[in-house]
């Protein structure tokens, strides 16, 4: 039988991943919100708000950091999705450039969350369950 807990130093560690998220997001993404983002090209006002949604729900995680799990997939998917997809293939085609190098940066971030990551919790809560156990 699979336990179904998580450590407090994990719980930290995962509280750690979304302050992360909170700051990091804030900082870049807030101030367009409140500042010009209706100016932005479509696609750029589309990931300023969808990443300040994010930035704003991984508040939530500081305080309930198992049930907002599912952001921290999404933020390890996303990345990942977009490394594989486009900085890899301009990598190898020699034409990663200072844009595509930056955002390939800022996506190494996520890396940490892929070690602090409860994937047991993650697959017998998320995906093979429909309730959720407590949090401490």
């Amino acid at each position: 039988m699979m336990s179904n807990t998580v450590s407090r130093p994990r719980l930290w560690l995962l509280r750690a991943g979304y302050l992360l998220l909170v700051v990091g997001l804030s900082i870049k993404f807030w101030p367009v919100v409140f500042g010009d983002i209706a100016t932005l090209p479509r696609m750029d006002g589309l990931v300023t708000a969808l990443l300040s949604a994010l930035g704003l729900l991984s508040i939530a995680g500081l305080f309930l950091p198992l049930r907002m799990l599912p952001l921290l997939v999404f933020e390890i998917a996303w990345k990942s999705i977009w490394v594989v997809a486009v900085a890899l293939p301009n990598w190898r085609a020699g034409t990663l450039d200072d844009g595509l190098s930056s955002t390939l940066f800022n996506c190494a971030w996520a890396v940490p969350l892929v070690f602090v990551m409860p994937w047991r919790y993650v697959i017998t809560n998320f995906l093979a369950s429909s309730t959720p156990t407590r949090e401490a």
